[in-house]
């Protein structure tokens, strides 16, 4: 979903906010977006809110300069150390949907990229279990922990089973650079 129109349709109410969005500090943001996103929310985005977020805006994992930092869960720590990452000693399950998080609208929005690991547990009927997420904004977990719980695996050739525990993947959440215009 494109919100670029729908930004735009609620600039005009987002001027009429008040003095409070003047004193605002919008860290680099646009503040007409900001302010219409604002107008729009149950939950305004505050000056806080905004100092954190910026810091995701040109991410490392993306081909920027920024660190971004991921939220390490509780439990994550007991299951790093036996996690199964593709690509080694372990054959991985194959899955039967493409692994296609939906990038967070909001994020998108503002032009936020995140990282995250995801750890799980494929069973013996291909159904995924015991996801847990690391990642840099709460956001980008959510979205991680959607698409992996709707996903099915088969085993993959010469396994009995798709069975596998500990599963690491790593996900990414870069925004596509804007075509050069002519």
């Amino acid at each position: 979903m494109k919100l670029i129109p729908f930004v735009t349709a609620l600039a005009g109410a987002a001027a009429m906010a008040g003095s409070a969005a003047a004193e605002m500090d919008y860290h680099g943001f646009d503040p007409e977006t900001i302010d219409a996103l604002n107008a729009a929310m149950e939950e305004p985005l505050t000056s806080e809110i905004l100092g954190i977020l910026s810091g995701y805006t040109d991410i490392e994992a993306c081909g920027g300069e920024a660190v971004a930092n991921k939220i390490i869960p509780e439990g994550w720590e007991e299951r790093i150390d036996k996690a199964n990452a593709p690509g080694g000693d372990v054959v991985m399950p194959i899955p039967m949907q493409a692994l296609a998080p939906e990038f967070p609208p909001l994020m998108n929005a503002l032009g936020v990229e995140g990282v995250c690991e995801a750890m799980f547990d494929v069973t013996a009927e291909g159904a995924t279990a015991n996801i847990i997420t690391s990642c840099s904004l709460p956001s980008f977990g959510k979205a991680t922990e959607a698409m992996l719980a709707n996903l099915t695996f088969e085993a993959a050739d010469g396994q009995d089973s798709p069975a596998t525990d500990d599963i690491l993947l790593p996900i990414n959440y870069c925004l596509a650079d804007e075509p050069a215009e002519n």
